[in-house]
């Protein structure tokens, strides 16, 4: 058991070290492309979330919190839907889909984060809170 454990987390390693490498070629074929689109759409969502989180804890009010929450679930329609009507279906574009949606699903949501860093930075009167 002991030696199955050891070679478990011995492959592991040494995948976990040659994946970043690969995954640095982000012009290699088309797979690395959408892996490194992919990529950078995390990134931004993991951004948005800290915005958005930002936001929220500044927030006083429950029907204030409610109204970010509300906002963001259609902000996120909105994104989902608008990169459809861009990039199409993944049938009508065939391999390079996954790449077209998620640089289109990202440069949407870092538009999404800077309008909450925004409202993270302005604090006063007038500004949404």
């Amino acid at each position: 058991m002991r030696y199955l454990i050891a070679l478990a987390m011995t492959l592991g390693l040494g995948w976990a070290t040659v994946q970043p490498a690969m995954a640095d070629d982000c012009d290699a074929d088309q797979a690395s492309m959408n892996a490194c689109a992919g990529r950078d759409l995390a990134n931004a969502d993991a951004d948005l979330n800290r915005q958005y989180q930002a936001q929220m804890a500044y927030l006083t009010t429950p029907a204030r919190k409610q109204a970010l929450k509300n906002a963001q679930i259609k902000w996120i329609a909105f994104r989902d839907a608008d990169c459809l009507y861009q990039v199409g279906k993944p049938e009508d574009s065939g391999s390079i889909w996954p790449l077209l949606r998620a640089q289109c699903m990202a440069a949407l949501t870092l538009q999404r984060v800077e309008q909450l860093k925004a409202y993270v930075a302005c604090r006063q009167e007038g500004c949404p809170n």
